[in-house]
């Protein structure tokens, strides 16, 4: 592992669905006034394989994402290359950095005993929101999305092709609320974030950031923290992007 990757982040994650993400927020005291409204489409190109819904971008490790944020707050657009191999990206993409108004990390994702490591580029500004057909909105929306020079750099340095970005459709929205909950038994700040899809599919993940050689204690930090509230059912789950990705590719599909 290069040097500069030693001492990357580990992201510590945990995630609960449908009831149980209900009866979590409950637990934690997470009212939805109290949290950042958040407003998340994706983009896609997905095709029905029988009774499968195939994501190329997704199953080659690549998310792009915008989440609009409540009026007054930047948005932002992000690439993500998860799971992704850091010595595998070229020396510029290797260490954390940012620019004016952007900016990227290499951290490792933990949840349970998985392991994986991503990278991300964070574009933070005003953007309209996806429009659902071809062309420009008269609000200045776009059904494709509109990446930076840098973010563009960024996918084609790990092999995604023009022609992969093509043609993109968006799907969304994704209703999300974001919370920085106090936790004096966490000796690192915690993150949740609450995200609902249409009237059925609900998550609930719970975050936090430690440096590498504090990790594991961390974990264990989180995990005890939620059993003291009652919250002995959390474990880890599917992936919340992909299972929320899936959800809005089978209903654009079969529109």
């Amino acid at each position: 592992m290069a040097d500069a990757l030693k001492n990357a982040d580990v992201e510590v994650k945990t995630t609960v669905s449908d009831e149980a993400a209900e009866s979590a927020r409950r637990l934690l005291g997470l009212d939805a006034d109290d949290g950042k409204s958040l407003t998340i489409y994706f983009w896609e190109k997905p095709w029905a394989d029988g009774d499968d819904i195939r994501l190329p971008l997704s199953e080659a490790g690549v998310i792009v994402r915008l989440r609009k944020a409540a009026e007054g707050d930047a948005d932002d657009l992000t690439v993500k290359l998860r799971p992704c191999v850091p010595d595998a990206l070229p020396a510029d993409w290797r260490a954390n950095r940012d620019g004016k108004d952007w900016e990227f990390k290499v951290e490792e994702d933990w949840s349970g005993r998985n392991r994986v490591w991503a990278a991300s580029l964070k574009v933070e500004g005003d953007f309209a929101r996806p429009t659902a057909d071809g062309g420009d909105g008269d609000d200045g929306g776009s059904r494709q999305p509109r990446l930076s020079k840098e973010q563009e750099e960024l996918l084609s340095s790990a092999g995604v092709t023009d022609e992969e970005l093509e043609d993109l459709v968006p799907l969304g929205p994704v209703q999300a609320i974001k919370w920085k909950p106090s936790r004096r038994d966490l000796i690192h700040p915690l993150t949740a974030e609450f995200w609902s899809v249409g009237p059925d599919l609900r998550f609930l993940e719970l975050s936090l950031r430690a440096r590498a050689a504090e990790a594991s204690g961390a974990q264990d930090l989180l995990e005890r923290a939620l059993l003291d509230v009652g919250l002995e059912s959390l474990s880890p789950q599917a992936s919340k992007t992909r299972s929320v990705l899936t959800a809005l590719a089978r209903a654009h599909l079969n529109r």
